[in-house]
C-alpha cells in the first residue's frame, strides 16, 4: 500500500475516554512529562496504523479475532481496533490496561453495538 492511500482512523467515544482517564492518571500522579509522553504515542500509534493497519498482531482470544480484532501495544496499555478494508477505515474500539480482563470488556462492547 502506497502511502498516500492511509486508512481513515475513528475512534469509539469510549474509547477516546480511555485515552482521556490514561492521560489523566499520569497528571494526578504527577507526571506532567509521563503524560505528554502517553498522549504522544498513542497519536504517533494511530498515526502509524492508518499508514500500516496490519502492522499489530491479531488478538489471542479466537472469537475476538475471528471478528477482525487487532492489538498494539504501548507501554503498559493495549489499543484494539478493527481494519475495514472497503472503507478503509480504522475504527479503535478501547485502549485499556494490559492487566485487565480485555476479552470480557470487548465482547460486552461489541454486543452493545
Amino acid at each position: 500500500m502506497a502511502l498516500n492511500e492511509n486508512y481513515k482512523i475513528e475512534y469509539l467515544p469510549i474509547a477516546v475516554q480511555d485515552m482521556n482517564e490514561i492521560v489523566s492518571s499520569f497528571l494526578m500522579m504527577g507526571s506532567k512529562n509521563g503524560a505528554i509522553r502517553i498522549k504522544d504515542k498513542m497519536k504517533q500509534t494511530a498515526q502509524r496504523l492508518g499508514t500500516f493497519p496490519r502492522m499489530s498482531i491479531t488478538v489471542p482470544d479466537e472469537a475476538l479475532a475471528r471478528i477482525g480484532y487487532r492489538m498494539t501495544v504501548i507501554e503498559d496499555y493495549l489499543m484494539f481496533y478493527r481494519v475495514f478494508d472497503d472503507e478503509k477505515k480504522i475504527i479503535i474500539y478501547r485502549v485499556l490496561n494490559g492487566k485487565m480482563d480485555y476479552p470480557s470488556i470487548l465482547k460486552r462492547l461489541t454486543e452493545q453495538i
